[in-house]
C-alpha cells in the first residue's frame, strides 16, 4: 500500500492568508510550484519540511512599479542591489519601471532582460517608456516579448499631447496592453511653479506646493475619459491624495477600465516633514496633507486604490543636499522598497485601517490581476509558483539604514518603529531570505512575461 505522493517541500504550521480569508494548514510545492493547500493531517510527505511556527504567509509581495536599474545611474541602484532590498522585504516580483533611459525599443527590452535574470534576486518583470509619437509603433513587437505596460507622461519631462495619449491607447488595445499613466497637468505645474521661483522660493517645501492635487485629478480625469472613449486599459501610477482618488473613483463609476497605485511615502509623509527632512523627501507627485493620507488609505480599504507600490527612485546623499540651498536642483526620488511591506503591516494591518484579507489583495493579487502576472504570481494555490513571505505581526524594530540593503545608505524612514516584519521570503520554493540575510546569488529571478491584458481585467 503506498502513501501520500512525495513532493520537493512541504511548509508546515502556517497561517495561509488569501483574499478571502486566512487557513490553516500546510503548504505542498513541488518544482517551485503549489500542488496543494491542506490539513496536516493530509499533507504529502515531502524532501524538506518548513516548519513557521504558526505564523502568517503571505503571497509573495508583488512590487509593480520600483526604479532599479539605470545604466546612466548605477551609482544609485541596479538589480543586485535593489533585489537584495526586495527579498529582505518580503517582495518576490518587482516590475522594473524605466527612471530616464527610455525603454521603448525590442532590442532594449532584450538587453534588459538579460541584464536582469544576471543580476536579480528576485523574478521580475517590466515596463515599457517613456512613449511618444516616435516609438508607438514597436508597441506591437514589444507585446510579443511579454511586456505588455506602456508608460506615459501627460508633464514633463517626457509630456505627450493628447492625440497622441489617444494614438498610444489604441496600439496597446490592439496588442492586448494597458497604458501606464504618470498623470498631472502640466500647465498647472508649470504655472504655479513659475510663480514660486518669482517670489524666490528655493525652500523645500515650495517643490510639494508647486504640484496641486487638482493637476493630478485634472490629468486622471482627462485620461478615464480618453480610456472610456477607446475601451482602453490604463493605469495610474502615484495617486498622491484625496482629488486623485477621487477622480479614480468616478471614472471606476462611469465603467472606465482603469486601476490605481499609491505608494508608503503618501500613506506616511506629509509635505510639511520636508521642513525636517527637506529635500530628501522631494518626490513626484509631491507629498500632500494629513487628510490626503486618511483619504488614501480610505481608498485602499474601499477598493478604490487597487494596489500599493513602492516607487523606489533612490538618489545619493549628494544629489539630495543641493535641495536644501535650492529645492529645484535636487534629485526627485527615494528608496521605499525594503520597508513598503513592513509599514503596511505596521499602519495598515496592525494600525486597522486595512483588513488582511485587503493587504494581500494590494499587495500580491491585484497587481498579478492587473499585470498579466495572475494565475503564475499573485495567489497562494495550486499551480501557482510557490512565492510566499512569512511576517510575524508582533515583531517590533527601528528602521536603520545601517541594516537596509539601499546602495545610496539612507532611508526616510530612518528611526521610525514598526510592528511587522518579514521573517522568510520564498521564492519558487527556494528561501531567498532567512530573516537575516540573502540566501541566493544573483540571478536566481528570472524574467515573468506579462499575458496578454483584456479591456476588462
Amino acid at each position: 500500500m503506498t502513501g501520500p505522493p512525495q513532493v520537493d517541500l512541504l511548509v508546515k504550521n502556517a497561517k495561509i492568508a488569501t483574499a478571502n480569508g486566512v487557513i490553516e494548514g500546510c503548504i505542498a510545492v513541488e518544482g517551485g510550484v503549489i500542488v496543494s493547500i491542506c490539513r496536516e493531517s493530509a499533507a504529502p510527505r515531502a524532501d524538506e519540511v518548513l516548519d513557521v511556527g504558526g505564523r502568517l504567509v503571505l503571497p509573495g509581495v508583488i512590487d509593480a512599479h520600483a526604479h532599479l536599474h539605470d545604466e546612466q545611474f548605477l551609482h544609485r541602484e541596479d538589480f543586485s542591489t535593489g533585489t537584495l532590498a526586495a527579498a529582505a522585504g518580503g517582495i518576490t516580483t518587482v516590475i522594473e519601471m524605466p527612471l530616464t533611459t527610455p525603454i521603448d525599443r525590442p532590442s532594449v527590452i532584450r538587453e534588459k532582460i538579460g541584464r536582469g535574470e544576471a543580476l536579480s534576486h528576485v523574478d521580475f518583470s517590466l515596463h515599457a517608456g517613456m512613449m511618444n509619437e516616435e516609438n508607438l509603433a514597436n508597441i506591437a513587437e514589444i507585446s510579443r516579448l511579454g511586456v505588455r505596460s506602456f508608460k506615459v507622461f501627460t508633464c514633463k519631462p517626457y509630456g505627450v499631447g493628447d492625440e497622441t495619449i489617444l494614438e498610444i491607447m489604441d496600439a496597446a488595445c490592439q496588442n492586448s496592453a494597458l497604458v501606464n499613466f504618470h498623470a498631472e497637468n502640466e500647465g498647472m505645474i508649470s504655472f504655479t511653479e513659475k510663480r514660486l521661483r518669482h517670489y524666490g522660493r528655493v525652500d523645500p517645501l515650495a517643490h510639494h506646493e508647486a504640484r496641486p492635487g487638482l493637476a493630478e485629478e485634472e490629468a486622471i480625469t482627462r485620461v478615464a475619459f480618453m480610456a472610456e472613449l477607446l475601451g482602453a486599459r490604463v493605469h495610474i501610477s502615484h495617486v498622491s491624495g484625496a482629488y486623485g482618488v477621487d477622480a479614480v473613483e468616478r471614472a471606476k463609476r462611469r465603467g472606465v477600465h482603469i486601476t490605481a497605485e499609491t505608494c508608503p511615502h503618501y500613506l506616511h509623509f506629509t509635505k510639511l516633514d520636508s521642513l525636517r527632512q527637506g529635500p530628501y523627501l522631494k518626490v513626484n507627485p509631491p507629498l500632500r496633507d494629513r487628510s490626503d493620507i486618511a483619504r488614501l488609505w480610505e481608498g485602499l480599504a474601499e477598493g478604490t486604490i487597487d494596489m500599493v507600490t513602492s516607487e523606489h527612485a533612490p538618489g545619493t546623499r549628494e544629489e539630495k543636499e543641493v535641495g536644501w540651498s535650492d529645492i529645484w536642483s535636487a534629485w526627485g526620488g527615494l528608496p521605499s522598497i525594503e520597508t513598503m511591506l513592513p509599514l503596511l503591516l505596521d499602519h495598515g494591518v496592525n494600525g486597522g485601517l486595512i483588513s488582511l484579507e485587503r493587504l494581500v489583495r494590494i499587495t500580491s493579487l491585484n497587481p498579478a490581476k492587473a499585470f498579466g502576472l495572475y494565475g503564475v504570481k499573485g495567489d497562494l494555490a495550486p499551480g501557482f509558483h510557490a512565492d510566499f513571505v512569512v511576517v510575524d505581526l508582533k515583531l517590533e524594530r527601528v528602521v536603520s539604514s545601517d541594516h537596509l540593503h539601499y546602495k545610496v545608505g539612507w532611508c526616510p524612514y530612518e528611526g521610525l518603529r514598526l510592528r511587522g516584519w518579514p521573517v522568510l521570503t520564498v521564492l519558487r520554493g527556494k528561501v531567498i531570505y532567512d530573516g537575516e540575510s540573502i540566501t541566493v546569488r544573483k540571478g536566481y529571478g528570472r524574467f515573468t512575461p506579462m499575458a496578454p491584458i483584456k479591456r476588462g481585467n
